[in-house]
């Protein structure tokens, strides 16, 4: 009969190393998977976008992508490869690059993009771009000469001085962009409702608050616990908060434009593409509908001889109204339009555009 032995049990000290590293990654990948619905929702939507502002959205994606493969070389390397082996759990491996370097390039585009919309609502405001700007280089050289520090030595070692600077700047560019987001809109162009101005407002807000407070959150914690990897709770995740606040701002055009256009008695529904073999049904029904049988009666009565050029008398008191006026189509109805044969519903992209400039675009 064979002895009974019991299981090994972590030490607090493996659990601490090692929870961080783990949790850090899977709610990176959570947020991955918010940012690809996002892309999705604003490819399929804003397809005329600027090239700028295209060019921007995917660079984005691309280094969150790249990241979200390097978090997951790491986890490979700390619990597969190395199972067992609790000594990998204290080296770095790819967490240099990925958290840090690719984290600060992703916010310090974030941030220049909101600095951007700041300088087009108002140019006078430059001053405070110009801070903005100043906190948002800082943050990113801060960054560097953490990450630069623990790759050299290859183990989670992090300059304390390079984690302050970065968590600091980072803060102060996302409390500036949120006041003065706040501040600007409201002075903004007068077309906007009541509505769409607090809905832009809570926006720009709540995404930039979030963000602020991640980058405290990460400065308590490394503060606190200087010798612990808490750290990695949040900055692991700071990279794709950035990329989802970036995404909700512009795809929140949706919402403003809907709300809008309602407003204004437009239609509001996307492109709808009619297959050939509906459109033929729908436009020559195989089965037309007979008529009433006392229309029917009133048609077979009428003979060919019987129709003169006389004017014909209507007795308006018993309901008898013809009219002949054919109002032409109201600019929000369905258009078949020859190049593409589709049936479009929409709003014009001109009155779009402009809508796109007051939204600081």
């Amino acid at each position: 009969m064979s002895e009974s032995s019991e299981s090994p049990v972590a030490s607090p000290d493996v659990i601490k190393l090692a929870a961080p590293l783990l949790f850090g990654p899977v709610f990176n990948w959570l947020l991955y998977g918010v940012l690809c619905v996002q892309i999705y929702v604003y490819s399929y939507n804003f397809p005329m976008d600027r090239r700028s502002i295209k060019f921007l959205v995917y660079s984005v994606f691309l280094l969150d992508t790249i990241q979200t493969a390097l978090t997951g070389a790491d986890m490979y390397y700390w619990f597969v490869a190395g199972f067992g082996n609790v000594e990998r759990l204290g080296t770095s491996h790819f967490t240099p690059i990925d958290i840090a370097v690719i984290t600060t390039v992703i916010s310090f585009i974030v941030q220049g993009y909101f600095c951007y919309r700041i300088w087009v609502l108002n140019e006078r405001s430059s001053w405070i771009c110009w801070i903005i700007a100043v906190a948002a280089v800082t943050q990113l050289l801060a960054a560097m000469w953490a990450s630069a520090k623990s790759f050299t030595v290859e183990n989670h070692v992090i300059s304390k001085t390079g984690v302050y600077l970065w968590a600091i700047s980072s803060a102060l560019a996302d409390i500036l962009i949120a006041v003065a987001m706040t501040l600007l809109l409201r002075r903004a162009s007068s077309n906007f409702s009541s509505f769409v101005l607090i809905r832009v407002v809570r926006l720009t807000i709540e995404t930039n608050a979030l963000t602020a407070t991640l980058a405290i959150t990460s400065l308590v914690l490394f503060a606190a616990f200087p010798n612990e990897l808490y750290l990695v709770y949040t900055v692991e995740i700071l990279g794709k908060v950035y990329s989802n606040t970036l995404l909700v701002s512009l795809n929140n055009r949706i919402y403003l434009r809907g709300h809008k256009s309602l407003e204004s008695g437009d239609n509001v529904f996307p492109p709808v593409t009619v297959p050939d073999e509906a459109r033929a049904a729908t436009m020559t029904p195989p089965h037309p509908a007979k008529p009433e049988p006392q229309l029917r009666a009133l048609v077979n009565d009428i003979s060919p001889h019987s129709i003169t050029s006389q004017p014909v008398e209507l007795d308006h008191s018993k309901g008898d109204d013809i009219s002949t006026d054919c109002p032409p189509p109201h600019p929000g109805q369905c258009d078949l339009r020859p190049e593409d044969s589709e049936w479009t519903m929409g709003t014009s992209l001109s009155s779009h555009g402009q809508q796109d400039e007051e939204y600081g675009l």
